[in-house]
Parts: C-alpha cells; sequence; structure tokens
C-alpha cells in the first residue's frame, strides 16, 4: 500500500513542476496560502484559490495571468494525479486559453513558451493516444522557452523533464536531466527566491528522487535533509521520501 501511495505521490510531484518569474512569485498574495497547503498537502485549497481570482477578474496583466496559469498547472497535476480527467481537462483548457494571452501580449515569453509545452504535455498525460500528435509539438515549445532564455527556472525543469523521462533511444538520459535540475535550484538560490517558495521544495524534492532512482542514494538523503533544514514540516518529505531513502542507503 505504501509503495503505491509512493508512486501516485511521485507522479504527483513530476506533473507539479513549474514557477513564475520570481517577481511575480514574490509580489503574489497568494504565496503563503499555497506554500502551506503545499507542504501539508491540502492541495483543496488550490481549487478555493482559483476561484477567488476568477471571481476578482485580477488576471488583466501579463504577470496576474502568468500567477493564475502558475495554480491552474499545480492544480492540475493534482488532479491527474488522482485521475480526476474531467475536472483536469476543464482546467487545462482555462490555462491554455491565458498562455495564448501572454503570448500574444508578449511574443518571447520564455515561461508562456515553457507553459504551453508543460501544458501539450497535460494532455498527452490524460489521452496517450495523443502522445505522437503532440510530442513534437511540446519539445518545440520547450526548446523554445530554453533558447529565448536559458537561465528561465520552467524552461530548465522541462528540459531536465525530457532528458529524465524520454528513453535512451529517443536522447534520454537521466545524469544530464540532473544538470538541468541543479542548475535549475541553484539560481533560485542566488536569486535568493527560496523562502516559502514550494516551487524552489518541489525541486529539491525532484532532485532527490533523481538521484535515488540512479542509485546515488546517499546524495539523495543529503538532499532530503538539505529540504528539511529549510522546511522541518514539509510532510511528505518528512514522513515519507526520507525514511524510505535512508532504507535505500543502507
Amino acid at each position: 500500500m505504501e509503495c503505491s501511495k509512493f508512486t501516485v505521490y511521485r507522479l504527483f510531484i513530476t506533473l507539479f513542476l513549474v514557477t513564475l518569474t520570481p517577481e511575480v512569485f514574490s509580489e503574489s498574495p497568494y504565496k503563503r496560502t499555497i506554500y502551506n497547503s503545499f507542504i501539508n498537502r491540502e492541495m483543496y485549497k488550490w481549487g478555493s484559490i482559483i476561484n477567488t481570482i476568477e471571481k476578482g477578474k485580477t488576471a488583466s496583466t501579463v504577470d496576474q495571468k502568468l500567477e493564475l496559469i502558475n495554480v491552474y498547472y499545480g492544480y492540475i497535476g493534482h488532479l491527474i494525479g488522482k485521475k480526476q480527467f474531467d475536472s483536469a481537462e476543464i482546467m487545462i483548457a482555462r490555462g491554455e486559453k491565458l498562455i495564448v494571452q501572454v503570448l500574444k501580449a508578449s511574443p518571447n515569453n520564455a515561461t508562456a513558451y515553457a507553459y504551453k509545452g508543460s501544458f501539450l504535455g497535460f494532455r498527452m498525460g490524460i489521452s496517450k493516444f495523443k502522445t505522437f500528435t503532440l510530442g513534437r509539438e511540446s519539445l518545440y515549445d520547450i526548446n523554445k522557452a530554453y533558447a529565448l532564455d536559458p537561465e528561465n527556472i520552467q524552461a530548465l525543469i522541462d528540459k531536465g523533464n525530457i532528458l529524465y523521462y524520454s528513453p535512451g533511444i529517443f536522447g534520454g538520459n537521466k545524469e544530464e536531466a540532473l544538470k538541468y535540475y541543479l542548475k535549475g535550484s541553484r539560481l533560485l538560490e542566488k536569486n535568493n527566491n527560496t523562502d516559502q517558495n514550494w516551487v524552489y521544495l518541489n525541486l529539491l524534492t525532484t532532485i532527490a528522487l533523481a538521484f535515488d532512482k540512479t542509485e546515488r542514494h546517499k546524495e539523495a538523503m543529503l538532499i532530503c535533509e538539505k529540504i528539511l533544514r529549510k522546511e522541518p514540516n514539509y510532510r511528505w518529505v518528512k514522513d515519507v521520501l526520507y525514511p524510505r531513502l535512508q532504507v535505500n542507503a543502507r
């Protein structure tokens, strides 16, 4: 049973990876609520945040639209992890509509292109039959995001995901993927964008999982210890992942 829960949550972590520009994230009035719901595994609160933003009609600027896309993204990952595909598709459609608006106003917005590729990834996750038709487009958007800004956190994460999850015959390379993940975490640290930042904790969690998958168990444990120094109340790492890695490292 525990193994099943771990697998589901790992899928959730993978789907959950996303970030805003530092400026948008630091100014968000929902930052604390989002952060607390993340570390306490209370994702139902994100649905309430979405309702508040939509009813308030506050997503008018590019940054505000990116913020709402960010919240959609996190919630979509949760819905897919719970196999609530119909609800996820509704959120995907709303997010994609905003992405089109952002790119119309800001044609070279790297974060928006990364989101675009990621939302296509969500669609592929829901329907495997669309993998071949949407895969190329998703890859194109992610590569474009990275070309526009090689230090864009979302682009780095998505580049890492492509390398991590693609089969070796299609260029997959888990060690190379870790380089992108680690670069993203270092940039967040360099920019002092780690306090009460669920994106940072989530990225470190992904790094720990990647180290574990590549049999670098002690390095995975060190990342978990780093996470818990930063946020001792991060429930899933404290109660599930770190104890599991302690067993693997023996």
